[in-house]
């Protein structure tokens, strides 16, 4: 015969072996991402979005050349794949592209890139070393 305390310690026992085997875990939903996050990380992970496509499948063989010609590297590497570029090569035509927009802007900047502006014969400008500094240093200060 089983003593009160046994009674008890055994319907403990047999109550929490019931409620832990109909306790079922609810399964976790994941948090949806807004539609904006969503888009960004997609941009992020596209392989067209990246400077190696961009150089070998978008550009022609001219600009390779011109970019590769601003870089300072040799002719040979315009037909080379921007995977099989060094280092030094790879940040050498990341400056080029900055230097080469630099200077687009500075003609979109004065609003001479239409093809008319090009085509006339325009007045002789002698350039003055002394006056472009001049100008250059009063166009930084204001």
């Amino acid at each position: 015969m089983a003593t009160p305390v046994q009674k008890i310690l055994d319907n403990r026992i047999t109550e929490t072996e019931s409620k832990t085997n109909t306790t079922q875990l609810k399964a976790v939903e994941g948090k949806k991402i807004p539609k904006g996050l969503a888009d960004i990380r997609a941009l992020r992970n596209n392989t067209k979005r990246t400077p190696g496509y961009i150089f070998d499948a978008v550009l022609t063989e001219q600009q390779r050349a011109i970019v590769c010609f601003s870089a300072g590297l040799k002719p040979h590497c315009s037909k080379k794949s921007f995977c099989h570029f060094n280092v030094q090569e790879r940040k050498a035509v990341h400056r080029a592209l900055i230097q080469l927009q630099g200077l687009l802007a500075a003609f979109t900047d004065a609003n001479v890139l239409m093809p008319e502006k090009f085509e006339r014969t325009q007045p002789k400008f002698e350039v003055v070393p002394h006056l472009v500094a001049e100008q250059q240093t009063n166009t930084q200060t204001h």
